[in-house]
């Protein structure tokens, strides 16, 4: 074994819209959640403005006074050997260009774990969140042969999180474990869905994060080859949402909503008629789509060793055929009325 160098990358991000509460959360992926004051950390400088005050998204996340603000940051370091070619003479001269290769193939790698870990906890349940100003430091060392890296980068979204910060609630822990434990094959498969659900909390553009959702729905709900030439589109996505989310006490009045909800978006991309999305209407569409996914990523949880073909659009075969046959039984119980007076409810 050829003699090797020692090497340590760290993180330091700010949660922006957490509570204390998050911390009751044990972090996937080797993350820690602390509670600490501002300038404990290397973040400092990111955050305050020229003038040394706090920049303006990060006022409503402060869990302490403007004077020493503290907050939730996200925490994660790794120490491991580095091959002694890194530390070459060549190798610092020109510019430490396999460590910065390494540098980059790690942040990159922490980047899409932080998506993924923020995606859980918007499908967990309601509330803004979101984590800004990541730096990442990397020190590694080999006798007098020193590299020093560090990156500061933003992952923060367009998005508020004024008016509803994060607070966690631990009765929903199942359910973020149920995610967290996906395969990570097919989380790589739902990363197009959950961006689509992050970007349902724009609150600059309510009409274009109400069509996300709505797309969001369809592409489990409808985006498969179905055989099933019965309704429209509008019923393929009403129905089985109902069965996926609706208890048996709410059945129609969920599917007349669903309903609603999926004219408002046609209104909204065919007419321009935006005039019922309002903030109200987004939030209601957003937690049906949460419960949706939820019961997918349960379904695909519990049943992924038992479906042949383990792809996102295998399992979501799978997935309508249970959402048919309970379509059916609410039918047969008089639960679910897909026609009222022979006229299709639309």
């Amino acid at each position: 074994m050829g003699i090797v160098g020692t090497m340590n990358i760290e993180l330091w991000a700010v949660v922006l819209g957490a509570t204390d509460a998050l911390l009751n959360l044990e972090m996937p992926y080797g993350y820690a959640l602390k509670h600490l004051k501002l300038k404990d950390t290397p973040l400092y400088n990111e955050v305050v403005n020229a003038r040394g005050n706090l920049d303006i998204k990060y006022i409503a996340s402060n869990l302490a006074d403007e004077g020493n603000p503290e907050f939730i940051f996200l925490y994660k370091s790794e120490n491991s050997s580095m091959p002694l070619e890194y530390f070459s003479i060549g190798e610092l001269l020109g510019g430490n260009e396999k460590s910065g290769e390494y540098f980059d193939t790690i942040t990159n790698k922490w980047n899409k774990e932080i998506f993924y870990i923020l995606s859980m906890l918007r499908l967990t349940q309601e509330g803004n969140i979101e984590v800004a100003d990541k730096i990442y430091k990397m020190k590694a060392n080999y006798k007098c042969n020193n590299i020093n890296r560090s990156r500061v980068s933003s992952q923060d979204n367009s998005i508020s999180v004024y008016d509803d910060l994060y607070e966690w609630n631990n009765d929903n822990l199942t359910c973020f474990e149920n995610m967290v434990g996906l395969p990570e094959v097919l989380k790589d498969e739902l990363e197009d869905v959950m961006e689509r659900f992050g970007r349902g909390y724009s609150v600059f553009r309510y009409d274009d994060a109400y069509k996300n959702l709505v797309t969001l729905a369809e592409i489990i709900l409808i985006g498969y080859n179905s055989r099933d030439k019965k309704g429209g589109k509008k019923e393929k996505f009403a129905n089985p949402l109902t069965a996926a989310i609706a208890k048996d006490v709410d059945v129609q009045s969920v599917r007349d909503n669903a309903l609603k909800m999926y004219k408002e978006r046609s209104n909204e991309t065919h007419e321009g008629n935006n005039l019922n999305i309002t903030i109200e209407a987004l939030k209601e569409l957003r937690c049906a789509v949460r419960k949706l996914m939820q019961n997918f990523i349960s379904f695909a949880r519990s049943q992924y060793g038992s479906i042949a073909n383990k792809t996102f659009n295998g399992i979501k075969r799978e997935y309508i055929r249970g959402l048919r046959e309970r379509i059916n039984t609410l039918q047969t119980n008089g639960l679910l009325l897909l026609c009222r007076d022979g006229v299709s409810v639309d």
